[in-house]
């Protein structure tokens, strides 16, 4: 993958050009505000010869000029990914195709990342909103008997299969951070109701002397058999309990404390949506999205739960109860 930086008026416009593609393809994005990642990128690179990443603050005269005539003069087929919400330069992009006879087919941020990445656009500030999310809504009486089978049925294999574990780590806690076993505290849940989230504990006594805090890749505060347990989700077995009772489902959304979802719900749109909800012990951003912390990663996680709780579907609950096991054996918990 080749990547050019043209400097532009106060940000850049990235051209990703692809090396495997044979396509002779252009995908533009226009008010793009650093929602790919980089497993999107590697797909739109196997679809289009070249990526243009327009950002939202770039001079006019110098985006058509320099950038756009000279790929509408490489390129015959165009597809333009436009974010209405947010400004209308599309408009002018699609003008100048049309006056240059030039094939252009535009799509809506929205419609683009929900059919193709399988995430839902969430704009970075509340001055813009996804008019697709308004009527967002939970599942049906068909779909919640569906999804409780498939909670109760797998945790009860799940607690049967796992219970040698329990003992073990009952014993290794015990010996390397002498304490507690078990770590409780309050998550909001379903409805924005809180619920006591119990694991095996991973960290030392010590842990949040400082204050609440977000935990981290290779995370000082871990002690060695808490590390092996969060690579292979060893310490959420004791949450399976919490699913007999009611209070979280095998997948969901992430349960986060009430002092992160406050922070967020301020800053992210559409952020209390994810509690319509129950929470899960693994998740649809859990399996798509690598370990993170702050609201630029909440922002990314908030993308694929989102897209869950609006495309359930029996086939991408199994689906992500799959990538949970890989992710489990191949010690990628983080």
């Amino acid at each position: 993958m080749a990547t050019r930086l043209y400097p532009t008026y106060q940000q850049f416009i990235h051209h990703l050009k692809s090396k495997r593609s044979l396509t002779s393809k252009v995908i533009l994005f226009t008010g793009y505000d650093y929602f790919l990642q980089k497993h999107d990128l590697k797909w739109l690179l196997s679809q289009y010869k070249e990526v243009v990443l327009i950002p939202r603050h770039v001079d006019e005269n110098y985006l058509m000029h320099e950038s756009i005539r000279p790929l509408f003069e490489t390129y015959e087929d165009v597809h333009l990914i436009a974010n209405p919400e947010y400004d209308e330069r599309y408009r002018i992009i699609y003008e100048f195709a049309a006056n240059n006879n030039k094939n252009i087919k535009i799509t809506t941020v929205y419609d683009f990342c929900e059919k193709y990445l399988k995430k839902v656009y969430i704009p970075e500030s509340y001055t813009e909103h996804n008019p697709k999310l308004h009527t967002i809504q939970s599942k049906n009486r068909f779909q919640s008997l569906c999804k409780n089978f498939i909670d109760l049925s797998v945790s009860s294999v799940l607690l049967a299969i796992s219970s040698p574990l329990w003992l073990i780590s009952r014993f290794k806690i015990a010996r390397e951070s002498p304490g507690p076993i078990f770590y409780r505290q309050s998550r909001v849940g379903l409805n924005q109701q809180e619920f006591y989230c119990i694991k095996f504990r991973s960290m030392r006594l010590d842990a949040e002397a400082a204050g609440a805090q977000f935990s981290s890749k290779n995370d000082k505060r871990v002690f060695r058999y808490g590390a092996f347990m969060r690579a292979t989700r060893i310490d959420e077995l004791p949450q399976l309990l919490s699913v007999f009772r009611g209070e979280i489902s095998l997948v969901g959304p992430r349960p986060e404390r009430r002092v992160f979802t406050e922070s967020f719900e301020e800053l992210i749109p559409h952020y209390s949506t994810r509690h319509l909800i129950k929470p899960g012990i693994t998740g649809y951003a859990q399996v798509m999205y690598p370990y993170g912390a702050g609201a630029k990663d909440a922002r990314h996680k908030l993308m694929y739960d989102l897209y869950y709780i609006k495309n359930w579907t029996v086939g991408l609950e199994m689906k992500i109860i799959w990538k949970t096991v890989v992710t489990v054996l191949d010690y990628r918990g983080y």
